[in-house]
């Protein structure tokens, strides 16, 4: 494209994991604003507008809002809150109230938008026992309606567990399922709601992005795309083979997690194993348990990949290397995570009380 025909887009969230990458990818070819709160966004090529869009007119002047309006010819909704144990009002504000906020300016500039939601909005085939849907994914499922009762020009992608790159693992910082698999890793969790067999789907996150550009490259609108691995998601069995082989690597102390059932683990282990810990150490255990929903589909998730990236890039993706590439990223930062999530190191009783459980 020449300068003067370069789109140009609106862009939220764009300090998250997936967001630094689409702009990484995006910025060669298109223009884009960034809206941002109090985050950081790294990257020098793109303007930063100060927002908020859980406000009215996005937390900007009725000035500034109305340029906005005149400027934007795209918008990519991405902000979102992703912890699964957040306070269930801020979630909704945020993930809900903020995407009618995006709904409302896209409606006003007569613009397509782009909605970034998440695989688990699809009537997702789990395991029997699993913990009960989450805040997260019941407001993102109302987002979802939102979008598409708007009457506006609009795509949903719905992404399922994003790591790090493709081609090194790198992740700006520690999500949900990073923490999981870190407490794995560390000692913290002997054992965990997920069946053997049950499928967990990871998306590495620049090949999310590459999908949402593959899309916008070509102005797809009107319908629903899955950024997940589909056929090819591994299985936990698989997961914990690569963790023990990471662990091999690194030369570090590493017990195997056993795998449960979800609903024998919620009616035998919980009571017993979760009361005898230590109060930081039962929320951080509480929230990967939350996660381990995710990590228990008995059928994979539907994939549309094929569909977005080109073939060649299709034909050399590996997903069991891009998540090795992960733990290798992850595994030299366990202290560091352990400290962040203030639990001490694995002790005498937590090893009693997982060899009783």
């Amino acid at each position: 494209m020449s300068e003067h025909s370069r789109m140009t887009v609106l862009l939220t969230g764009g300090a998250g994991v997936l967001g630094e990458t689409l702009i990484d990818q995006l910025g060669d070819d298109y223009r884009i604003i960034c809206l941002a709160r109090k985050s950081r966004i790294r990257q020098s090529n793109v303007e930063v507008l100060r927002g908020d869009i859980c406000q009215p007119y996005l937390g900007l002047s009725d000035s500034d809002y109305r340029a906005l309006l005149a400027r934007v010819d795209w918008v990519i909704h991405s902000a979102a809150i992703t912890r699964l144990d957040g306070q269930a009002e801020q979630i909704f504000s945020v993930n809900y109230q903020g995407t009618e906020n995006i709904v409302s300016f896209v409606q006003e500039a007569g613009t397509p938008l782009y909605h970034i939601s998440t695989a688990f909005t699809h009537p997702c085939d789990y395991y029997p026992g699993v913990v009960p849907q989450t805040p997260y994914e019941i407001a993102k499922r109302q987002a979802e309606k939102l979008v598409r009762s708007a009457d506006i020009p609009v795509s949903i992608f719905r992404p399922s567990i994003i790591i790090g790159d493709a081609e090194n693992g790198h992740m700006p910082n520690f999500q949900g399922f990073h923490l999981t698999m870190g407490l794995m890793m560390s000692g913290y969790l002997p054992i965990i709601p997920c069946p053997e067999r049950g499928y967990v789907d990871l998306i590495a996150r620049d090949v999310a992005a590459a999908a949402i550009k593959s899309a916008l490259d070509q102005r797809l609108i009107g319908d629903d795309y899955y950024l997940t691995n589909g056929p090819d998601a591994l299985d936990i069995t698989t997961l914990l083979d690569l963790m023990c082989a990471e662990m091999a690597n690194q030369q570090k102390p590493f017990d195997r997690p056993r795998c449960m059932n979800p609903d024998i683990y919620d009616r035998l282990i919980r009571p017993v194993f979760l009361p005898a810990l230590e109060e930081n150490v039962r929320a951080a255990l509480g929230r990967a348990t939350q996660m381990c929903r995710y990590a228990s589909l008995r059928t994979p998730l539907p994939s549309s990949l094929a569909q977005l990236l080109p073939a060649h890039r299709m034909h050399t993706r590996d997903p069991q290397r891009e998540l090795a590439r992960t733990l290798g990223q992850l595994s030299p930062k366990l202290s560091a995570m352990q400290r962040m999530l203030k639990v001490p190191a694995p002790g005498p009783q937590r090893s009693a009380i997982a060899m009783e459980a």
